[in-house]
């Protein structure tokens, strides 16, 4: 009797201790998750909503990034009507969108196709849209090295290389600044896996 009831303790412990080593992978699973969802979200986006763009008339806003961490790259998703002004209608390339880091002074122009379309700042990424009316799009993204700290303003700046009088285009959509998330981010994950484990023990 005595025997039995040492091999049924001794099951009973072994169940509790799988059962308690499970809950901790469960755990550590769920702080796991939370942290890199937290580090995926290391962006700033800048979103065009009807946007009128006039090559007389070219826009400047800024806009306010408080997470810190270096440049990784950009992505996007656009919408891009050139063909709102009639018989005077614009080309999509001659859309520009140039995004500068005021802190470095680091700049990106991303141009609607031809970079040499009478461009008064060089073109770094095109979008590949021709030189027509119409309605373009693109949705992509492309990784870029610049400053080590994208914290800070930055200024964005929206031009037509050509006045097709009137409202060249209409421009709907968001970019999005891509960084690497900080240290610090990416500390968060051990000590949440660390906590998880001591209030196991």
């Amino acid at each position: 009797m005595l025997e039995g009831s040492i091999l049924e303790s001794v099951f009973e412990k072994a169940t509790r201790e799988k059962e308690e080593k499970n809950q901790m992978t469960k755990t550590m699973s769920v702080v796991a998750v939370a942290a890199f969802a937290g580090l995926a979200s290391a962006q700033t986006d800048i979103v065009f909503n009807n946007l009128n763009v006039d090559a007389a008339q070219p826009i400047t806003f800024t806009i306010v990034q408080t997470d810190s961490g270096p440049l990784e790259g950009f992505s996007w998703d656009l919408t891009y009507n050139a063909g709102v002004n009639g018989a005077n209608a614009s080309w999509g390339a001659e859309l520009n969108i140039v995004l500068t880091h005021l802190g470095s002074g680091f700049s990106i122009n991303f141009d609607g196709g031809e970079p040499n379309l009478g461009d008064t700042i060089p073109s770094d990424v095109l979008f590949g849209w021709g030189e027509s009316s119409g309605i373009f799009a693109s949705n992509d993204s492309v990784a870029w090295s610049g400053p080590a700290e994208t914290a800070g303003v930055w200024e964005v700046f929206i031009f037509e290389d050509f006045d097709d009088f009137g409202v060249d285009g209409i421009l709907n959509g968001t970019m999005t600044i891509n960084k690497v998330p900080a240290p610090g981010s990416l500390a968060l994950l051990g000590m949440g896996g660390l906590a998880a484990m001591r209030r196991r023990r």
